[in-house]
């Protein structure tokens, strides 16, 4: 027997976060009804941005756009209706993480993606500095391979700096050392 589930969002809605065609602020639950038609099976939101996967692997991401934090380049400021991650459309995604202005994913094979915000090397790519030795915003737009040599479980993201669980066991992190260098 098929159950059939909804998602359902509230609260602020100003980047479109809440998936729901508007940039409302909503104080009770409503139904993402762009995902209605598909099988979800886990949500992530992060502050101005969500995610969703369905069972089949598909990703859609929705909310604030203007560091690459939907995984496509941003053609507005703010998606309110959820969009599927073409760049991953090759991939089953099984689990994913939404950091301050990036975010992680991983496949059923055990390949992890990144994208957003890179200013601090948190995508994984190598931090860009100016010549007073700061970072320079850098970011990814379009998910790509990070920790190319692990084979991951699982990725978690915090605000500047992302960490990745190997199936081995063995935890990696990258990104913002805490407290920052000065």
């Amino acid at each position: 027997m098929v159950t059939a589930t909804s998602i359902i969002a509230w609260g602020s809605g100003e980047d479109g976060q809440l998936g729901i065609g508007t940039n409302e602020e909503k104080e009770w639950a409503c139904v993402v009804e762009a995902l209605e038609p598909y099988s979800v099976r886990s949500v992530v939101s992060g502050s101005r941005n969500s995610l969703a996967i369905c069972d089949d692997g598909t990703m859609f991401t929705w909310g604030w756009n203007q560091r690459g934090t939907l995984g496509h380049q941003p053609e507005t400021k703010t998606e309110n209706i959820p969009s599927r991650v073409k760049a991953l459309a090759n991939v089953k995604i099984t689990q994913a993480a939404i950091g301050g202005w990036h975010c992680l994913a991983v496949d059923d094979q055990g390949r992890a993606y990144a994208w957003g915000g890179n200013e601090y090397g948190q995508c994984g790519e190598e931090p860009l500095k100016d010549e007073m030795g700061r970072p320079v915003r850098r970011d990814i737009v379009i998910p790509k391979r990070c920790a190319p040599k692990l084979t991951v479980r699982q990725v978690a993201a915090g605000g500047t700096h992302s960490v990745v669980l190997t199936r081995e066991g063995h935890v990696w992190t990258w990104g913002q050392p805490w407290p920052p260098v000065t």
